[in-house]
């Protein structure tokens, strides 16, 4: 993708680019010295093919295949990796069984489980994961993964009763 980007950082380059990509550029323009040295930097990148006829053609497809793969977010359960991107929650469950694994999931690798938090650190926490940090509050407290006092003072991780 860098490769990408600095063939098109050139203003005079990108202006080339979009006359091919709008099929506006008339083949004596593309001879002159200076369309030459920007259209050999295109071609190199793969932005531009010379096609047979010799006619100039931009393919889109260049860009999609150029994107990273994203990495699946690291200790995120399979299931729950399309909800994250860039390591960030991109959005909340709405089904309840899959939102209760993604809480759980959150809860173990954001708490510890012998130690209280006020709610500024709770708030802290879940916002490095994703800015509604009162649903996941609330979401987790109507779960019962995290137990919070009467007053509001402070929260607990609940741990797993063995049997």
């Amino acid at each position: 993708m860098d490769q990408l980007l600095a063939a098109l950082a050139d203003p005079e380059r990108l202006k080339l680019y979009a006359r091919i990509v709008l099929q506006d550029l008339p083949p004596r323009e593309e001879d002159s010295p200076v369309a030459r040295k920007h259209l050999g930097r295109l071609i190199s990148a793969g932005l531009v093919a010379r096609l047979a006829d010799g006619s100039l053609r931009a393919d889109p497809a260049v860009f999609r295949q150029a994107r990273p793969a994203e990495p699946a977010p690291s200790g995120v359960p399979r299931r729950l990796t399309g909800f994250f991107a860039h390591g960030r929650l991109t959005s909340i469950p709405v089904r309840p069984v899959v939102r209760r694994e993604l809480l759980e999931h959150l809860t173990r690798t954001l708490f510890a489980a012998d130690r209280s938090y006020t709610e500024r650190e709770v708030n802290e926490a879940f916002r490095t994961v994703h800015d509604d940090t009162s649903a996941l509050r609330r979401y987790c407290v109507e779960n019962g993964l995290l137990v919070r006092e009467r007053d509001g003072s402070s929260y607990r991780r609940v741990t797993a009763v063995t049997v």
